[in-house]
């Protein structure tokens, strides 16, 4: 996403509006530096979506649940995305504190790439995001629904939309 006073990013924020598009994920934007995009998101129907690590502070936490739209994404591991180091064993107690704390679903992601990993996610999150496995599953030429298929454990209507 360009910086929102850039010309030509009402278009773009209008663009991604009429494609379905709901919210923006801005994963090296610090919250402190985030009014003008959030602002110019939010005046067109658009959410900026806030991550949340297992390291945020309560007080951190509590801040970044009230800014998010849409969902809180919680961050599950610390470290990269795309990693293989599986979840960590403390995930539970994490997804359930920011549970505790957003008054929105929350979703996790980083390190989920079974089924398995879907439903410890799923006993404590709304949802799960595997934006690395799927890249890897498109990078590979396999089929993308039949992964997801997969995941989910049966074949489920696609979401609805939280816009």
């Amino acid at each position: 996403l360009h910086p929102p006073r850039a010309p030509g990013s009402d278009r773009r924020a209008d663009r991604a509006r009429e494609t379905g598009v709901c919210g923006f994920i801005v994963p090296d934007l610090p919250f402190e530096e985030s009014e003008v995009i959030r602002a110019a998101l939010e005046a067109k129907g658009l959410g900026l979506i806030q991550l949340v690590t297992p390291s945020t502070p309560e007080h951190r936490l509590e801040i970044l649940c009230d800014a998010s739209r849409g969902f809180v994404y919680a961050v599950t591991i610390t470290g990269i995305t795309g990693g293989d180091a599986g979840l960590p064993k403390d995930l539970a107690g994490y997804l359930d504190k920011v549970a505790a704390v957003a008054n929105i679903p929350v979703c996790a992601g980083f390190g989920i790439r079974e089924a398995s990993d879907v439903a410890a996610v799923g006993a404590h999150a709304a949802g799960a995001i595997v934006g690395s496995a799927l890249v890897e599953v498109l990078e590979r030429g396999e089929d993308p629904t039949g992964f997801l298929n997969a995941l989910r454990g049966r074949r489920l209507p696609p979401p609805t939309p939280w816009c």
